[in-house]
């Protein structure tokens, strides 16, 4: 009987990134064999192995050895290896070489992005520009509030995937950064803003640790509603500019519910659908309304006036 030990590996791991035993596997083995040349032959011929590359395996098989699994998963030898496994001819063992850590696939995302906007890559894709994509990723977004709120977890799954795809799709258009300086940034700030898991703060003060570091990397702002995008619908502006307000502990005049109206958590909803039924009744735009509101109210001109002075003079 022989013996054959099945040597997989990752191919997002470099190649010559294998463990102890598959190394030793290695060394130790009659005969190595593949059916492809690949980074991992590669690397084991470098280190002085002998690799056979062949187009049937019968006579491995029959002899024993290490076979180098493909990227493919060999899945036709896989299924005959089984066959005379479950038949008592061949004692299988099997070896990992390498696998894949959290988030590897991600490698594959990355590549295939890369790929779609390669010059023999999909002419849509190498078409798009940020202004382009902008809506899809808006669309993406709530698609995901969708499946959220449906409660199916593999509509949630999809939708994220495509959620997902939309930054590297950015990422991969910009001409001054790559997704690795995304990625960079972003867990630099993910640090940054977690003293209390990366230090020694304390987490009772996380809230306002996050704060603080915010102030710090935006030293220029100056109002407590900067950075809050205009681009959202005008309910959910408002309350994440109230929210700002409130972290900063800036009062901001808000109008008043008519004296003795309280308000329970499960009538909000509704009360918020009479305010927009009654906006309607009274021939104005409830959206609109409400944005020129928190607008005035927080002093939001200024900003928008900041802002469009300092695209002007990013054009000249």
């Amino acid at each position: 009987m022989s013996t054959v030990t099945w040597l997989l590996t990752s191919p997002r791991i470099p190649a010559g990134l294998l463990s102890v035993e598959a190394w030793d596997a290695l060394h130790e083995a009659e005969a190595v064999a593949a059916f492809f040349d690949s980074p991992t032959v590669a690397a084991v011929r470098d280190a002085g192995i002998e690799v056979d590359l062949v187009d049937d395996a019968a006579e491995f098989l029959e002899e024993g050895g290490v076979w180098i699994v493909g990227d493919d998963g060999d899945e036709e030898l896989r299924e005959a290896l089984a066959e005379y496994v479950a038949g008592g001819e061949i004692e299988l063992e099997i070896v990992y070489g390498s696998w894949d850590p959290p988030g590897a696939r991600l490698l594959d995302l990355v590549e295939a992005v890369t790929r779609l906007h390669a010059e023999d890559g999909c002419p849509w894709h190498r078409a798009q520009t940020h202004a382009t994509l902008g809506p899809y990723l808006l669309e993406e977004s709530y698609e995901v509030l969708d499946a959220i709120g449906g409660g199916d977890p593999e509509e949630l799954r999809e939708e994220l995937g495509d959620l997902l795809f939309q930054p590297l799709l950015h990422a991969s258009l910009a001409e001054d950064f790559d997704i690795d300086d995304v990625a960079g940034d972003l867990v630099e700030k993910i640090v940054r803003r977690h003293p209390h898991v990366w230090g020694d703060a304390d987490p009772e003060d996380l809230y306002e640790n996050w704060n603080e570091a915010k102030a710090a990397e935006k030293p220029e702002r100056d109002h407590p509603a900067d950075g809050v995008s205009r681009q959202l619908p005008s309910l959910a502006l408002a309350a994440k500019v109230i929210e700002r307000f409130d972290d900063q502990g800036v009062p901001l005049d808000l109008p008043s519910l008519p004296e003795g109206l309280k308000i329970e958590p499960d009538a909000v909803g509704d009360f918020l659908l009479a305010a927009a039924a009654a906006a309607k009744a009274a021939g104005v735009d409830p959206e609109l309304a409400l944005r020129q509101a928190i607008t005035e109210r927080a002093g939001l001109e200024r900003l928008d006036l900041q802002e469009s002075d300092a695209h002007g003079r990013a054009e000249d």
